[in-house]
């Protein structure tokens, strides 16, 4: 059987270096440490230990940094939970914070009724923080 490397030039190296320190996933991280201890000589089989990874994992990685290098380490698109509070529902939602602005947990009973959503305060409070620099939604009349 071949054993697989990839081969990086000294500003690839220092990218994903850069990349495997600073970026704000962790799986990029961990997709660039991959490609930089295989380019050290490291085997997959070594690759999966340290990153606790399957085989089809990290030959998944290899190939899409060949195909579309930085870029296909990032997450795509769509992955992840969707949010339970969109766009749509901003408008609800800041005609219910105007009304009681002091208390998030009723203003979260009132919304789960209207919106059909089940949501916590928490999720209520940090949409609130994500759409209140957006706009002037939530500004006083």
């Amino acid at each position: 059987m071949q054993k697989r490397f990839i081969t990086l030039t000294a500003d690839e190296r220092a990218t994903l270096s850069t990349g495997r320190q600073y970026h704000r996933q962790h799986q990029f991280r961990d997709r660039c440490q991959a490609l930089l201890l295989s380019s050290d000589g490291q085997s997959v089989a070594a690759i999966m230990a340290v990153l606790d990874v399957s085989r089809q994992t990290v030959y998944a990685w290899f190939n899409r940094w060949k195909e579309c290098g930085l870029v296909g380490l990032a997450n795509a698109p769509g992955q992840g939970r969707r949010p339970l509070l969109n766009a749509a529902d901003e408008a609800p939602v800041a005609a219910a914070v105007r009304a009681n602005r002091q208390q998030l947990k009723d203003v979260t009973a009132s919304l789960r009724q209207e919106l059909a959503k089940d949501f916590s305060p928490r999720t209520l409070r940090r949409f609130l923080k994500s759409v209140v620099g957006r706009g002037d939604a939530f500004a006083t009349p």
